[in-house]
């Protein structure tokens, strides 16, 4: 006899699955790609190493290949790369919202002189000795 599915447990668990929060490790280790980048990047740095004592590497390690390949395997780039679908789930997942700054927000007053403090703004009456020193009375 089979057993019965509770329509209603099936959807607590998928909407519990869906809040779940979203882990790192997902993004940055769990696909085959993102493990072969993590593999590929100490035994690139350990070739470039070792090119120090085998004169074959250390022609390869000063090609412009290998510039590219520095790049490529630099460890924080694929960190910021694999970690950009994290980001994505991490913002869907919190209540975060990206709204357009307003008018204030993107142009701030400014004072006189075009300083956003007029308190250092020597063209500024309300700037005080700077206003003086520089408008005095001859």
């Amino acid at each position: 006899m089979e057993p019965t599915v509770d329509p209603v447990d099936a959807m607590s668990e998928a909407a519990a699955h869906a809040n779940e929060r979203p882990r790192a490790s997902d993004w940055l280790w769990r696909p085959m790609f993102a493990k072969l980048w993590w593999i590929a990047i100490p035994v690139y740095w350990m070739g470039m190493a070792a090119s120090l004592k085998i004169p074959v590497l250390a022609e390869f390690y000063t090609s412009a290949l290998a510039g590219f390949l520095n790049v490529a395997f630099f460890p924080p780039l694929a960190l910021m790369v694999l970690g950009l679908g994290f980001a994505r789930a991490w913002f869907e997942w919190s209540d975060w919202e990206f709204v357009e700054p307003t008018h204030e927000q993107m142009f701030p007053k400014r004072s006189v002189g075009g300083m956003r403090d007029p308190a250092s703004d020597p063209l500024d009456p309300r700037s005080g000795l700077h206003w003086q020193h520089f408008h005095r009375h001859r």
